[in-house]
């Protein structure tokens, strides 16, 4: 079984597929191996260096925060070798049971993959703390963030499962882990 995560930034996606990875699933992290591919593949990285002139993390999400078009042109640079990755994660484990935590549900190599999609959602304001605590953002920036993603309602509406992590901590993210392999494993 392939299972597809997704949701907007600092929804929970990472720690739901953490607990996944806890219950015997092989992870692939799209967030993980786009910052692996920054650091290691040199046609990605010529391909980024051309179009933005600098592979600084800090610079490329300066400069796609204040620019959409931007944002879409590193989009498509990147997308092509992580579900490049992907492909090959998936072949490589084949015979198990998998979770795809992909930040952007593409048609092509994520909703034509996956057998069932859950969607991580919470609200605006623990999106907006989780941001502030993990990258040390300020309240507009992290709004910012939130807004160049998908809308909630785009993602909800292509998930099997809409999971609501607003007060949840890793333990109650197990028991849906052991709920969902109740519910649609039963005999894996």
């Amino acid at each position: 079984m392939i299972i597809g995560i997704t949701g907007q930034i600092a929804t929970g996606k990472s720690s739901l597929a953490q607990a996944f990875f806890e219950n015997g699933f092989k992870v692939f992290d799209a967030d993980k191996t786009y910052n692996h591919l920054l650091s290691s593949d040199t046609m990605m990285r010529e391909e980024i260096l051309f179009i933005f002139g600098t592979l600084d993390r800090k610079l490329l999400l300066n400069n796609v925060l204040a620019n959409t078009e931007l944002l879409t042109k590193l989009n498509s640079i990147t997308h092509k070798y992580v579900i490049t990755q992907m492909h090959k994660f998936l072949k490589e484990n084949m015979n198990n049971n998998i979770v795809l935590d992909v930040p952007i549900p593409v048609r092509k190599g994520f909703l034509d993959l996956t057998d069932i999609k859950i969607v991580t959602c919470t609200n605006q304001d623990n999106q907006i703390n989780r941001l502030k605590n993990r990258y040390g953002v300020n309240e507009a920036q992290a709004k910012k963030r939130i807004e160049m993603q998908m809308k909630m309602i785009d993602y909800i509406n292509i998930g099997d499962i809409i999971l609501n992590t607003d007060n949840t901590d890793n333990e109650d993210l197990i028991k849906f882990v052991k709920i969902f392999k109740n519910t649609y494993m039963k005999g894996n």
